[in-house]
């Protein structure tokens, strides 16, 4: 059974538990016949299992990890992602970062608009992921406005990319999913039967069936596991980066249309073909709440959710019910 639940360096001593207990429950044998590798990208752990005749591309997916890291680090002068964001006319950009802008554009309208990936001047305001704090209800506004008023502008032959408006690029709700897409895709090119890979806690399993363990959002157990073969999972929630304040949490997903943390669900867990999907979806319906939920459910009919209430009562959506087990 794999854990679904988000590490950082932070976190180095209960990460190797953590994977323990992935390889342990995955239904997965490490004896002889397995390889599998920790690389460290987008600011979490990502694990990396392969059949051992298929090590070698090992080195592969670690220079993916690394240049994808590299390219979307938006706080890093040389990535690409904070060139986009500080120019003042428009850029000619790698296919890799045109591709996720095109799929983030894409989230953006079937979302209508829950997924904004112009919000990183929100997240600067709140202050995250550093040492966060309340904003002014007048800050919050104004960048709200800003934002809303933002819009990122894609030319497709030319592969150019300009932001217009004070809106600025922040990749951290689709990357990772973007990331395990490709490193799937290249195990498929190489005609790797079957793989598992965990980024952060979001996870795809190619060729085997598992089961995937969801955590209770704010108890140290588990609410039940997902059975999956083929398909991503990934999991939002409020208590990864987060604080409190008079007894209130805030945390850094934030529904791009009131500049506040989403506040109807605890976590959200959300099933997939495709892990860039996934990983949109989870955040949409954790910012947005049950708003947002009733767009997902509409416009993606075939995704299976599970949402954690506030107060924690939880939501399985009817696909969802038919993979969710408690025992």
């Amino acid at each position: 059974m794999v854990l679904l639940c988000p590490f950082t360096m932070k976190h180095k001593k209960i990460l190797l538990v953590f994977l323990f207990f992935i390889f342990l429950f995955s239904g997965f044998s490490f004896r002889d016949k397995e390889e599998k590798k920790t690389f460290f990208g987008f600011d979490t752990w990502i694990e990396v299992e392969l059949p051992q005749d298929s090590a070698l591309l090992l080195p592969r997916i670690s220079s993916l990890v690394t240049h994808l890291d590299q390219l979307w680090n938006r706080f890093s002068p040389r990535s690409m992602v904070f060139k986009i964001n500080h120019s003042s006319f428009p850029l000619s950009v790698d296919e890799d970062t045109f591709r996720i802008l095109e799929e983030a554009q894409k989230g953006g309208e079937e979302t209508q608009g829950f997924f904004n990936i112009l919000i990183a001047p929100l997240l600067d305001l709140w202050g995250f992921p550093g040492q966060p704090s309340i904003p002014g209800k007048e800050e919050i506004e104004e960048t709200v406005d800003k934002i809303g008023k933002s819009k990122l502008h894609l030319e497709k032959e030319s592969k150019r990319v300009f932001i217009e408006g004070e809106g600025q690029i922040d990749l951290g709700g689709i990357a990772k999913g973007y990331l395990i897409d490709e490193i799937v895709s290249l195990l498929q090119k190489e005609r790797v039967s079957q793989a598992l890979i965990n980024a952060g806690g979001e996870i795809f399993a190619l060729g085997k069936e598992i089961k995937a363990g969801v955590r209770h959002p704010r108890e140290e157990k588990l609410l039940g596991y997902i059975i999956i073969k083929d398909e991503a999972v990934s999991t939002s929630g409020d208590y990864y980066r987060f604080f409190e304040e008079e007894g209130v949490r805030y945390h850094h997903i934030l529904n791009p249309f009131t500049g506040y943390p989403g506040r109807d669900f605890w976590s959200v867990t959300v099933v997939s073909k495709k892990a860039t999907l996934a990983d949109i979806l989870s955040t949409v319906i954790m910012a947005g709440g049950r708003e947002a939920l009733v767009v997902v459910e509409k416009n993606f009919p075939e995704i299976k959710i599970l949402a954690v209430e506030e107060g924690g009562n939880v939501y399985l959506s009817p696909s969802m019910e038919k993979v969710f087990f408690t025992e």
